[in-house]
């Protein structure tokens, strides 16, 4: 067989919106070889699943040209193409079929794709008694077992628990270890990371940027909370408050912090997150703090009082106040920071977030994931 490759130059898509035009898919070139795992990130409507059709010969380009030199196996929603009438094992024979093997062939890998599924006696049940994750399970299992020469997923990680999407993760590596070719989509960026070997960003139908999948996420992520930040102030402007109690006090920075140290408007339930603060004042000036943290209809969830901190010599005092490993659930929250020495309160600042929990709780919305403490730690200035 010849080599694997896929090649698209100044690749277009173009739809008719309104009386309009609408480019879904704008300029997009690069190349591909074997071995390669392709990651595609980028916001709703950034025209990731517009290329994917383009590559899979769903869909055909309105410019550009595009150039792919082995079969394409295309996973656009896992289990999609299952027969319910049928059970999961003639499913694994009928999508033998479409993908070329015989019967014999296909029967050959049929105990390897029954055990990587993981479904037991339902293997041999009507596909309409699965659960959505048995169906995405039986589907994804039979396409890599089959080993395509070039995978294209959307979102395909999702096919069950952490355990399962290990061995997903594992099973992808597997064949473009033996030369095949991965695209992946997912919004997802440990994802992306972890499986990809290069990462490209659509953003309205245009590459943004395109390298190594940490650098390409990384960048990603920083401007999504930036905008989500934004966002956010407008919606709850009234919940910020900055002041000035007594002549001479600013808290002049307050920023909640994500695990990789970046200022973020949005954290993950589970990771470490930090708070940094700035209190401006006369040099030498000895004061107290206390942080509230509250969610945004009032109520408090979180206090804590550091005494004695002392502004430096430049007029400043800088301290962080550490979660470690965030244990607040899902939601938006306001951390409001107030300063004071003995003649009363000195200053008053707030920041606004929102906490994203990738494994919320069921029967309910605790405001804690458990119990939590902090510490609060001077830095120097």
């Amino acid at each position: 067989m010849s080599a694997l490759s896929v090649r698209a130059d100044n690749l277009q898509k173009h739809y008719a919106v309104h009386g309009g035009i609408k480019k879904a898919v704008d300029g997009v070139s690069f190349s591909l070889q074997e071995g390669e795992r392709l990651g595609l990130i980028g916001p709703n409507g950034a025209g990731k699943t517009t290329l994917l059709q383009l590559l899979a010969g769903i869909s055909d380009p309105s410019g550009g040209s595009l150039h792919v030199q082995g079969h394409v196996t295309a996973i656009f929603t896992l289990g999609m193409a299952l027969r319910d009438d049928l059970p999961g094992r003639e499913n694994i024979f009928v999508e033998g079929e479409l993908q070329g093997r015989t019967r014999e062939q296909t029967g050959a890998l049929v105990d390897d794709i029954v055990a990587f599924a993981e479904l037991g006696e339902f293997i041999d049940r009507p596909v309409r008694t699965y659960s959505t994750g048995m169906k995405a399970r039986l589907a994804f299992s039979t396409i890599v077992h089959i080993e395509p020469e070039i995978l294209i997923i959307d979102e395909a990680l999702s096919v069950g628990d952490a355990r399962f999407a290990a061995k997903a993760t594992q099973k992808m590596r597997e064949l473009t270890q033996r030369g095949k070719i991965l695209i992946l989509v997912s919004h997802s960026m440990g994802s992306i990371t972890d499986m990809c070997t290069r990462c490209i960003w659509l953003q309205d139908g245009a590459m943004r940027r395109d390298g190594n999948p940490k650098e390409v996420t990384d960048a990603y992520v920083q401007e999504v909370r930036e905008k989500d930040g934004d966002g956010l102030l407008k919606r709850f402007q009234r919940d910020v408050v900055r002041q000035s109690l007594q002549a001479g006090w600013d808290i002049a920075e307050l920023a909640m912090h994500s695990s990789e140290g970046l200022t973020a408007s949005t954290l993950v339930t589970g990771e470490p997150a930090m708070l940094a603060a700035q209190v401006r004042g006369e040099a030498g000036s000895a004061f107290d703090a206390r942080l509230r943290i509250e969610r945004l209809d009032g109520l408090l969830v979180l206090e804590e009082r550091a005494c004695g901190l002392r502004v430096g010599p430049e007029g400043q005092a800088n301290f962080k106040v550490d979660f470690g490993a965030l244990r607040l659930n899902y939601g938006f929250y306001r951390a409001l920071l107030e300063t004071s020495d003995p003649a009363g309160p000195t200053a008053r600042r707030s920041a606004l977030f929102e906490v994203f929990n990738p494994r919320p709780h069921r029967g309910g919305r605790p405001i804690l994931v458990y119990p939590t403490s902090v510490r609060v730690t001077p830095l120097a200035p």
